[in-house]
């Protein structure tokens, strides 16, 4: 039927030349009714959208001392990698925010980490939660038993202060300057223990603050369901910018303002959130689409991972906290929170209570892995679109999973080698380009592979997130500073920033060199970050970095 359409139609427009318009409608009119269900010859739909780029699997091997214990959880547990490295990272940040932060230049970052992990229900992220975490409740537990009978004494003390306070106030016979020596002489208040209470779930802004002044001045705040804290009074209209400044200045490692009836306001120095929040696609919908969340910049400081769903499972009859890789992670995680009670000062004559801790410099290879990602980053602002707030935290972002990741592995440790740069970088990719395509906002279906890694359809990203178009590669400008065609970054503008010496050593080479060396376990390739996907081999010499975009 729709062939006799168009040769009606075909048949006008031959006679173009004169055309009479009466008559081609009278020729439609007698073409026979077509209903659309009695038509087999429809031509296939062109789709709205382009199909979406499967996600990057996540770099399992640049996870270094977390990367044994990920794996057993993954094979136990079945929960989507992106998942299960969400929950021990955030339990090692935990752990290392008490024990020292990283310096650059002078800015100094610490380790502490916010992961945002979107996953369906059902997908394994409150037991995840539950074994990261584990090893911070005993201690936790251990802490208050402790701190129990600490707090019998402590109001005993109180008590007699606060009586011999109002003795002195109501004292006949006294001047106001002796009224005034006496109080003096009587001093401050006896200072309330440290409760040790160091994990927070479904708490308000307030309630997170308290904790910070009084409880333990490293926290964690982890909601495996995080509905109750996004959706809650800590998010609500009258209080969401305050909840946004708050977390925002304990990312960045400032202090915090706690006022309070009778005390006044105090400024919190020396404290350190770590930050896990798992929740449902519907909830983290509303949260990416809120324009203040997003001008504040608060996503960006979070890591964001849309955690595919998993299945089918099968039951695997093990205790994964009795595998030999888990006990290691228990024993370390335990072994940072008793370091971290050594850096806390506890000054009641100075009125100081808080974390003074190390700040460990950079090597200088290491030194020049950052200052080369910077650059990179930096010649692909443009392309960034609406990742560019998150792009420009970045460097940042692979700094700080390198101290966590380092002070994990060795808890003396005094400076960040390249070892661990390689491994932040890498991570910190993974996630610049899970925040480049936006999330898939549909809840993704999948299995696992052969070798264990979880598999899913990819959804289109929604309008207004991301970079709004493909994720293809884009070859790096040339340029001083910049990667071009065989060619590096300007050795002489990197080591400009670095110190002299014959530790310096060559320059960085992967995805910025020509042609650089096949990638070592946990190293970075910059090539990702323009193209949207790792490259799978080095580069043949004289090639081009990275291929044309493709059109959509």
């Amino acid at each position: 039927m729709l062939k006799e359409h168009s040769k009606v139609l075909n048949g006008v427009s031959q006679q173009a030349d004169g055309f009479d318009p009466e008559k081609a409608l009278e020729a439609l009119r007698n073409v026979p009714y077509v209903r659309p269900e009695d038509v087999d010859d429809w031509p296939e739909p062109l789709p709205l959208f382009r199909e979406a780029d499967p996600p990057e699997p996540y770099p399992l091997e640049a996870l270094g001392p977390l990367e044994g214990v990920v794996r057993e959880a993954l094979r136990v547990v079945q929960g989507a990698e992106a998942l299960t490295a969400a929950a021990f990272l955030a339990g090692a940040s935990l752990g290392a925010q008490g024990i020292a932060n990283a310096v650059v230049d002078g800015r100094t970052y610490p380790a502490s980490l916010f992961f945002l992990t979107v996953a369906d229900s059902g997908e394994r992220k409150t037991e995840l939660d539950r074994l990261a975490l584990l090893p911070a409740r005993a201690w936790q537990t251990a802490k208050a038993e402790v701190a129990a009978l600490a707090e019998e004494a402590w109001r005993a003390e109180r008590e007699a202060w606060e009586a011999e306070r109002r003795r002195i106030q109501g004292e006949k016979g006294l001047s106001r300057e002796e009224r005034a020596e006496a109080l003096k002489a009587l001093g401050l208040p006896p200072a309330r223990p440290w409760s040790g209470l160091c994990l927070l779930s479904d708490a308000t802004t307030e309630a997170i603050v308290s904790a910070l002044a009084d409880d333990w001045p490293s926290v964690g705040l982890f909601a495996s369901e995080a509905g109750v804290f996004l959706g809650g009074h800590a998010m609500s209209k009258e209080k969401r910018l305050y909840t946004i400044s708050v977390l925002s200045r304990l990312w960045d490692g400032q202090g915090v303002e706690r006022a309070r009836q009778g005390d006044g306001k105090r400024l919190l120095l020396g404290r350190r959130l770590s930050v896990h929040l798992g929740t449902q696609p519907e909830v983290a919908r509303d949260l990416l689409e809120d324009r203040l969340v997003r001008n504040q910049g608060l996503l960006a400081r979070f890591f964001t991972a849309w955690a595919p769903q998993v299945g089918p499972r099968r039951y695997v009859e093990e205790d994964l906290t009795r595998n030999p890789a888990y006990i290691a992670y228990q024993g370390r995680l335990d072994a940072l929170l008793e370091a971290t009670a050594g850096n806390v000062r506890d000054d009641p004559e100075a009125r100081v209570r808080g974390l003074e801790l190390p700040s460990l410099p950079l090597h200088p290879a290491a030194k020049r892995l950052y200052v080369a990602f910077f650059e990179h980053l930096e010649a692909q602002k443009e392309e960034l679109g609406e990742a560019r707030a998150f792009a420009a935290k970045t460097p940042e972002h692979a700094v700080r999973l390198a101290l966590v990741l380092g002070l994990f592995e060795d808890p003396s440790l005094t400076r960040l080698g390249p070892e661990h740069m390689e491994r932040g970088i890498a991570l910190a990719e993974w996630y610049m380009l899970e925040h480049q395509a936006g999330g898939r906002m549909e809840s993704p279906r999948g299995g696992r592979d052969e070798n264990g890694r979880g598999t899913h359809q990819a959804r289109n990203p929604p309008v207004g997130h991301g970079l709004g178009g493909p994720r293809g590669r884009k070859p790096c400008p040339e340029g001083p500073g910049q990667a071009g065609e065989g060619g590096a970054l300007a050795r002489g503008e990197r080591e400009a920033h670095l110190p002299p010496g014959p530790e310096a050593g060559p320059g960085p080479s992967f995805g910025l060199g020509a042609p650089p060396p096949a990638p070592a376990r946990g190293q970075a390739s910059f090539e990702g970050l323009s193209s949207g996907k790792r490259a799978a081999s080095p580069p043949k010499p004289g090639a081009p970095r990275g291929l044309p975009r493709r059109a959509a």
